[in-house]
Order: C-alpha cells, then sequence, then structure tokens
C-alpha cells in the first residue's frame, strides 16, 4: 500500500494509458481491428494528458519510468501485435520480423529519451506516440486503401525514424495540444457515433500527421508548439 501512495494524478492518468493499449490487444484478439486502433488512439490522448498533468501538478518519483512502460505497451507491443494478427496469415515471417523491428526501434526510443535533457526544446527521433497514431489513423482508412506492403513499408520507415536523429518538435503549448486532442478525438468520436465518417476523419489525422512526420524539413515556427 505504501508503494501505491506514491502515485499521484498523473500517474493515474498514465495507468490509464496502459490499460488502453491492453484493450487495444484484447479487442485485436476477438476480431475487432478498428476499435482495436481507437484504443491506440485513445492512449495517445491520454499519454498527452498525463504528461500536461506532470508538467503542472509534479510527477511522482516513478512517472518518468511508469510513463515510459505505458508508451511500450500502448505504442510499442500493441500495434505490432494488432497488425501481426490482421496480416500475419499472408506472410507471417516478414510481417513478424517489421513487427519486432518496430518494437525494438520504439523501446530503443524510449530508452534514448529517457537518458536524455528532458529541457532541449525538440525530441530526438520520432516520438513512439505520434508512430503508433500514423499507423492506427492509416489503418483506420479502411481495407480499400491498405495493402500488405503498403503497411510493411510504412512500418519499416516509423521504425527508422524513432531512431533516427531527426528533430521533432515538442507540442506542449496549450493551443497546440488542444487542437491536436480533437484531431485525435474525431476519429474516436466517429467510429461510436458516426461510423460512416470514421475514413473522412482518420484520413484528416493521417495527413496532418504525415505533417508531422516532415517537421524535420519543413522547420515549423518554434512559436507553434513551444510554450
Amino acid at each position: 500500500m505504501t508503494f501505491i501512495k506514491l502515485l499521484k494524478i498523473p500517474d493515474v492518468v498514465t495507468l490509464g494509458n496502459a490499460m488502453f493499449g491492453m484493450l487495444s490487444i484484447f479487442s485485436a484478439f476477438s476480431g475487432k481491428a478498428d476499435l482495436a486502433f481507437i484504443f491506440i488512439l485513445l492512449a495517445a490522448i491520454a499519454d498527452g494528458a498525463d504528461g500536461f498533468l506532470a508538467r503542472r501538478m509534479g510527477s511522482s518519483v516513478i512517472g518518468e519510468n511508469l510513463d515510459s512502460l505505458a508508451d511500450a505497451i500502448s505504442f510499442g507491443t500493441a500495434p505490432a501485435i494488432v497488425i501481426f494478427l490482421i496480416y500475419g496469415h499472408l506472410q507471417p515471417s516478414l510481417v513478424g520480423a517489421v513487427a519486432c523491428i518496430y518494437v525494438i526501434c520504439g523501446v530503443l526510443r524510449l530508452a534514448r529519451f529517457n537518458t536524455k535533457n528532458k529541457a532541449i526544446p525538440d525530441f530526438e527521433g520520432l516520438p513512439i506516440t505520434a508512430a503508433a497514431a500514423v499507423l492506427a489513423s492509416y489503418m483506420l482508412m479502411g481495407d480499400k486503401y491498405i495493402i500488405l506492403y503498403g503497411i510493411v513499408t510504412i512500418m519499416l520507415l516509423l521504425s527508422y525514424l524513432m531512431i533516427s536523429e531527426h528533430p521533432y518538435p515538442k507540442l506542449r503549448h496549450p493551443k497546440a495540444m488542444a487542437i491536436m486532442a480533437i484531431i485525435f478525438m474525431l476519429p474516436i468520436l466517429s467510429y461510436f457515433i458516426l461510423p460512416e465518417y470514421l475514413f473522412i476523419f482518420a484520413t484528416l489525422m493521417f495527413l496532418l500527421l504525415l505533417l508531422y512526420l516532415e517537421s524535420p524539413i519543413m522547420k515549423i515556427p518554434r512559436q507553434y508548439y513551444d510554450e
């Protein structure tokens, strides 16, 4: 019980992140692929919320490690398992190998992040949360636009970007965070309320995330993402 007392509100939100990651895996095993990716988006929202709360309320002594463990589940393991369950029957060796590469690069990205100075203005390499969001939005666009080698190529590209040294902006400005939350919520709400619009909102999210992937090249002005 003493250990439980160490937890703060941001840590509880982080545990919600991990829970959504597990629900994503359970949904995939139940044959509900779209719901699995919706849970990954919910985990991403929880991940953004716990960071926001930690900066304003303070983090616990276990907060940073807890966050990385939750991220490894929700944005590393969960997407890899879901993709393998969907495409593994087509080419199990290829899909399994790519899924493993994705998880390994994601874990390496998290480990490197924990050793870096958090005061620097940019992330080094693509955040694993963004990588998982790209996968989720792409998959939610629907089977008509998805092919095996397309998802394999995207996963390999994301794997490289996660372990690269390319700078990615930290979206910490309240307005930027609010906009991102809305972008993430639209596919989620559409899935449950207006499924006929899921393709539109997932496509919008995917295209906006592509802009973020290109941000090291585009050099987005700092005032749009800094505090």
